[in-house]
């Protein structure tokens, strides 16, 4: 049990809403959070709670709800769970402050989003529904910590002109804690604001996740000490055993020295010494570069996720000409697993069998005898918007005889709310994915992919866009696998 963590069970009575406020306001004062950001942290948590005894129970009934709080290295979490009256949180109405002609609803979750950092809505089917919530200790991104000068001069470093090729000597070690600041002033030259991981913006939480080795960077270093590039190994929740190889850039000025080709080796031989089971990449499809740099050490191409980040121009590259960014996603065992079953839908285990075999792995696909028996009410999705790049991931956690209508209800709202794309995870461990995958084809998702990884998390991948047509010309595929998928995928989305 984290000894920094409480649990409290609550009457669905707002008398004791004061109560629950006063604890959180105890714990994010432990945290270290100034009165402002404690401030925000309650009025969240007091609509969130206002909405659980409103919403989730019969009137008049006597019930009760939990509440987890709990410190942590970043920042300070809050989980609500309730059992209440069933209830399917894509449904939540969407609030649009610059509309005049509003009747306030889904104002309460549009001010709960605004006041924390993460805000993740989880059916837990008969087990009932958590709402978790995030709020980090540091709020200030890189470009708020600069002064005037600094952030200019980080400004005027993206345009700045590409020192000759080999002209800088460099070595490279894992970054130094006093570093953070280089790497974020780095991903802000590099990027801008628009690099998917937005904890890189952040100095304090570069610097507290590597401390807990749940962000692994690795910087290259001129001899004056001057971080020129930046390259991890990103420890995810979804399978701490398969981190993600990426949080790559090389300052604009210092491109072409070779530095990832230096980095990502090393990283990999990092990954082996820390006993993970695999490593996993993405590469940008508007060019093929970034793709040969990862295929070079051993991995190969699992998933093609289509129109999965905002539109991006490239220097020199297709300028003008630009759509939303798709990324193929590679991947590298460093374990092989033994045995492996893998319950896959007739009509793809061909190319899932290929692409595994690919990887260096054999798996074996049972059949699947008798009829689906699936229990009542007791799917778990998990519902993940990523709301800069317009994108959304729902993660089927545990079949129930309601999943369809789950799914269906989720990607109904996420497209009213105009994401562009909804990616859809199934695990591959469940027969129920090999039986209900064209249930969930006939909505329109379709194959994307697999994501492999550890202790059975292996996933087959749909993804859906929402009247977005990809130019498939534009795809570009580094390899014979990736370009396999590719056609695969390209006829897949024609049926």
């Amino acid at each position: 049990m984290n000894p920094n963590q409480i649990h409290l069970t609550i009457p669905n009575q707002v008398a004791y809403v004061p109560l629950i406020l006063s604890s959180v306001r105890h714990m994010a004062g432990l945290a270290g959070f100034n009165n402002n950001d404690t401030l925000r942290i309650e009025m969240a948590v007091e609509e969130a709670v206002a909405n659980v005894i409103e919403h989730a129970f019969t009137p008049g009934e006597q019930a009760s709800f939990d509440l987890q709080i709990s410190r942590e290295t970043l920042g300070i979490s809050v989980v609500i769970k309730e059992m209440g009256i069933p209830y399917d949180f894509s449904l939540l109405p969407e609030y649009k402050k610059d509309q005049a002609d509003q009747d306030g609803k889904g104002l309460g979750s549009f001010l709960i989003k605004n006041l924390l950092d993460e805000v993740t809505y989880v059916n837990l089917g008969k087990e009932g529904r958590e709402i978790r919530m995030f709020k980090y200790l540091s709020d200030k991104p890189i470009d708020q910590l600069m002064e005037a000068g600094e952030l200019a001069l980080a400004r005027a470093a993206m345009e700045e002109e590409v020192l000759p090729k080999g002209s800088v000597t460099y070595t490279v070690r894992r970054m130094l804690p006093r570093e953070a600041v280089e790497v974020s002033r780095g991903a802000y030259s590099s990027y801008g604001y628009t690099y998917v991981l937005d904890h890189i913006y952040f100095p304090d939480r570069v610097r507290d996740l590597n401390e807990r080795d749940e962000l692994i960077s690795f910087v290259a270093v001129t001899e004056e000490n001057t971080v020129i590039a930046h390259a991890a190994l990103e420890v995810e929740e979804r399978d701490p055993l398969v981190p993600q190889l990426g949080v790559a850039f090389t300052m604009p000025k210092y491109r072409g020295q070779g530095c990832l080709n230096v980095l990502t080796p090393i990283l990999v031989e990092e990954g082996s010494k820390k006993q993970f089971f695999a490593l996993y990449a993405r590469g940008i499809t508007t060019h093929p570069y970034s793709q040969k740099s990862i295929l070079k050490y051993g991995f190969n191409d699992c998933a093609l996720l289509l129109s999965s980040g905002v539109e991006r121009e490239y220097k020199g590259i297709l300028e003008g000409k630009s759509q939303r960014e798709s990324v193929a996603v590679l991947f590298r065992f460093l374990q092989f697993p033994d045995n492996l079953e893998l319950f896959a839908p007739a009509h793809h285990t061909e190319i899932i069998r290929f692409i595994y075999e690919k990887l260096g792995v054999h798996p074996v696909f049972p059949e699947i005898s008798g009829p689906l028996t699936l229990s009542p009410g007791e799917s778990i999705v998990s519902m993940s918007p990523e709301t800069v790049n317009k994108v959304a991931k729902l993660t089927i956690v545990k079949y129930g005889d309601d999943i369809v209508a789950q799914i269906r209800n989720n990607l109904y709202n996420l497209c009213l709310q105009r994401f562009e794309t909804i990616y859809l995870f199934l695990p591959l461990k469940d027969p129920a994915t090999a039986l209900l995958t064209k249930d969930f084809e006939q909505m329109g998702f379709y194959f994307a992919g697999v994501m492999p990884g550890s202790e059975k998390r292996d996933s087959l991948i749909l993804q859906y866009q929402n009247n977005y047509i990809v130019d498939f010309t534009k795809v570009q595929l580094a390899s014979e696998t990736g370009q396999r998928i590719l056609e695969y995928i390209i006829s897949q989305s024609k049926r």
